[in-house]
This record gives C-alpha cells, structure tokens and sequence, in this order.
C-alpha cells in the first residue's frame, strides 16, 4: 500500500485564515465576480483557499476563489469544467477588494476551515477503472471509503470515473477536493467539487468540476 501524505479539509474548525465555504468572498487582492457563460446571471461564491506555505501552494496567487451557476431559471451546465458555468478566480496579493455584482441568493452557510494531516492510497485511487481487475475494483471502494471526502493534495477520489480536465495540451494538476456534505452545497446526490491547476502559466490557471454520486 502507497500512502500519501496530504491534507484533511475540516470543517467547522478555523485555523486556517481566509480557507472557508460559503459567506462571501474574502481575496487577498482584486477580485472580479463572475457571471455565467451560459445565462449571464452572476455566479454564486461556493468556497476559497489561500496560498498556505507547506500546504497549499498557489503562487504566485494569494487566494482561488470557487463561484457556480445557481440560477434556477435555467440549465445550465454548472458540473462541466469547460461550459463556462463555474467559475475559479485567482487573486494575485494586493488590496483586497471585489468588484462586480454578486449574485442575489442568499449566500451559502458560512464554514471556516483547517487543515489536517491525512494519508491516503494513491495507487489504489489511481486505477483505471476501465481496465481493473475485481482486486483493484475492491481496493478503490477500501481506498475512498478511508481517504478523506474533502482536502488538498494527494490524488482525486473519483465519484464516477477520471474526469481530469486538459489545458495547454496537458492534464491539469489535482488541487484539491470539496464534498458537498456537510456545506450543503449543490453538487449533485453527495456529490464532490473537484479543483485543478494548469501545469503552465496560463491565463486561466484553475478549473473546477462537479460529479454526483
């Protein structure tokens, strides 16, 4: 067994300034709201996490900031790291201010959170689950059933299959994971949020998508 050392997200816990879910945006420098691609209705803030040395790096950003598409009107594709209807703002350091409308729902619960230290099986999480065997298929249930449901680093725990999103013709680097219980968040039945970074300095550095369960 292959453990890898990553971070618990804890919720409810705070110990990590500006890591939160829900509230309202709290950058570290200039923040521009997003609206969605598909409707043009601003999107709502779903969760942040700072540049946290040792833990987080996100340099030469302060903070990502997490916004999707909760317009009720419409249908838009709000999962989909590519559609437009999510949104991850990166915030270089500076004067912290939001510019933009945000969005008129009432904003979700607010949770600080912390960082814990945590393992997990990578190899056991890494395996494709098209061409596994019934060991390995059983290994990846162990494997996700002890590995934490929210965290930073370590490998993506897949709710229905790798949905790793592309950038600058290479698969982006895994951030980052948010489970929708407890925050009450809207990712389908206990779904999970799933956060990436691009391995090149591209003017679009993060993606987010969203998997139910």
């Amino acid at each position: 067994m292959n453990l890898a050392p990553l971070w618990a997200l804890i919720p409810g816990r705070p110990g990590v300034p500006l890591a939160k879910v829900g509230g309202f945006p709290e950058p570290t420098g200039l923040l521009n709201w997003p609206v969605c691609a598909q409707c043009g209705e601003p999107q709502q803030f779903l969760f942040q996490l700072p540049h946290t040395p040792g833990k987080l790096d996100l340099s030469p950003f302060g903070s990502v900031h997490v916004f999707q598409c909760q317009n009720p009107e419409t249908v838009c594709f709000r999962w989909d790291a590519d559609s437009g209807a999510n949104a991850t703002v990166a915030v270089r350091p500076g004067a912290p201010r939001v510019e933009g409308a945000p969005s008129k729902r009432v904003p979700q619960a607010e949770w600080p959170l912390n960082f814990a230290p945590a393992q997990e099986d990578t190899a056991a999480l890494s395996v494709d689950v098209n061409e596994a065997t019934d060991a390995q298929l059983e290994a990846l249930d162990r494997a996700l059933d002890a590995a934490p449901e929210s965290k930073v680093g370590g490998v993506p725990g897949w709710l229905n299959g790798d949905a790793a999103p592309m950038c600058c013709e290479e698969p982006m680097r895994f951030v980052a994971q948010l489970s929708a219980m407890p925050f009450g968040l809207e990712f389908g039945d206990a779904g999970r949020g799933y956060l990436f970074r691009c391995t090149q300095a591209c003017e679009q550095p993060f993606r987010f998508l969203t998997q139910g369960a």
